[in-house]
């Protein structure tokens, strides 16, 4: 996004505006970004993962794939505008771990297969959660 000496703002090739915000695919780099018409903030993703992939589908859907971006973009705003305490990043925790056992299969784990690989990871992620907790019970 450019603005001009009128201050209008200017796409980019990629670029769909949503409210007062601008995301980009930014073509062959392999990533899609999200920015606020002020450049306060900005959300650069790989394309290649779930999120990325979930972005990139919504952008090729046009108008339908608006809304969604949209309550996403507004989520990450208010997200990323609050000074977490302790509460705050206990209950990101939970969300997060709540939406992995959701869609095992988006982030690459088939409970199903046999995959020890696949499990061990999974252990690892959960290992790693439990450590921050930990953390931020020792912090309080």
């Amino acid at each position: 996004m450019r603005v001009n000496k009128d201050g209008k703002v200017r796409l980019e090739k990629g670029e769909t505006r949503i409210g007062n915000f601008f995301v980009r695919d930014e073509g062959d780099n392999g990533y899609v970004s999200v920015t606020d018409l002020n450049s306060c903030y900005k959300i650069r993703l790989l394309k290649r993962m779930p999120l990325g992939i979930w972005i990139t589908n919504l952008l090729e859907l046009g108008d339908e794939g608006k809304n969604s971006i949209k309550t996403w973009i507004a989520v990450m705003w208010s997200l990323l505008s609050v000074v977490p305490d302790d509460g705050f990043v206990q209950e990101l925790i939970k969300s997060t771990e709540d939406a992995l056992k959701r869609h095992p299969d988006w982030y690459g784990f088939n409970p199903d297969a046999d995959d020890a690989e696949a499990a061990r990871e999974v252990q690892e992620m959960a290992e790693f959660e439990e450590e921050v907790k930990k953390l931020a019970e020792e912090g309080k």
